[in-house]
């Protein structure tokens, strides 16, 4: 798609936002190559640096909307970093900022969500629920969490789900009228009965895949090391208690749309990484406990033998 090939898997075809932004950024990249590597200037090479710097500019904006949500939640800016590396330092950000993906803008589009529903920005909150699901189809998803949560009542917050969906099939049906589809070899359209079979079957053999050793291998994969930090706030009482009082109830709803994401997709790890912002929510307030004082001196003190 990056080279305007839009004959490519359905899946794909219609996320043309990050491909024809590195398009343009790969023009330029072309000129240099053919000045210093003129064997690798007609190559795709140009086309993947373009890829590389786009989508590690889209994560490093993710990062600095995660930063501003984080601020919401903590006064400490030691907790406030740490939660920020906990988000930029798992496998899967250097995953879709090094890789020719469009997951970038799409985290993107999560972090605004979270940060317009937090800060009741209703411009921001219309902007992203509108044209969220042109940076991903799965944005829809998220309907659930809209529609419970947003500077709007619920009514609003429904119409602007419908034309929310008005606006991906509109932006489907040009793509299909100006790019029609042509069957190739590997790649071929799919009827809504097909999608919905495959998606079925997908669905189950990743739930079970997710009670396996190596489905929470995956899930540790998602923040890594840093994963001790949650479990030890999820076995310290101070730190529930801290969630239950600082976090609001709405991000069950959001890690419930996190998991069907994951169900759907197959692609475990990868789909938790989404609900990224939400974990480093939750490490703030852990990090907020164990740096006071009666905490830190509990974490860090010996008992003493009687």
């Amino acid at each position: 798609m990056g080279q305007g090939d839009f004959n490519v898997n359905p899946v794909h075809r219609y996320r043309y936002i990050v491909p024809v932004a590195a398009y343009v950024v790969s023009l330029p990249l072309k000129a240099v190559y053919i000045k210093l590597w003129p064997h690798r200037a007609e190559s795709t090479w140009p086309l993947q640096l373009a890829f590389f710097i786009v989508n590690s500019f889209l994560v490093a904006f993710y990062g600095w909307i995660v930063y501003r949500l984080l601020r919401l939640y903590s006064n400490q800016l030691t907790a406030i970093l740490i939660g920020l590396i906990v988000v930029l330092t798992s496998r899967w950000a250097a995953y879709i900022a090094g890789l020719p993906l469009t997951d970038s803008l799409y985290l993107i589009a999560i972090a605004a969500l979270l940060y317009s529903i937090k800060t009741n920005d209703k411009i921001l909150f219309v902007l992203t629920v509108l044209l969220g699901g042109l940076m991903k189809e799965s944005f829809l998803l998220f309907a659930p969490l809209i529609f419970v949560a947003g500077p709007f009542n619920w009514v609003i917050r429904t119409g602007l789900i419908v034309l929310s969906i008005c606006i991906l099939f509109g932006e489907h049906a040009i793509i299909d009228a100006l790019f029609p589809f042509q069957e190739i070899a590997g790649v071929k359209s799919e009827s809504l009965m097909d999608i919905l079979m495959r998606t079925t079957a997908k669905t189950f053999e990743t739930a079970l895949d997710l009670i396996s050793v190596r489905g929470i291998g995956e899930i540790f994969t998602v923040l890594g090391v840093f994963t001790f930090l949650l479990a030890y706030g999820a076995t310290n009482k101070e730190c529930r208690n801290t969630w239950k009082t600082s976090i609001e109830k709405y991000y069950w709803v959001f890690f419930g749309c996190i998991l069907i994401h994951a169900l759907i997709s197959g692609d475990v790890a990868r789909m938790f990484y989404f609900g990224s912002a939400c974990y480093g929510i939750l490490v703030v307030k852990v990090i907020d406990v164990v740096l006071s004082k009666n905490s830190f001196n509990e974490l860090f003190t010996l008992n003493k033998v009687k």
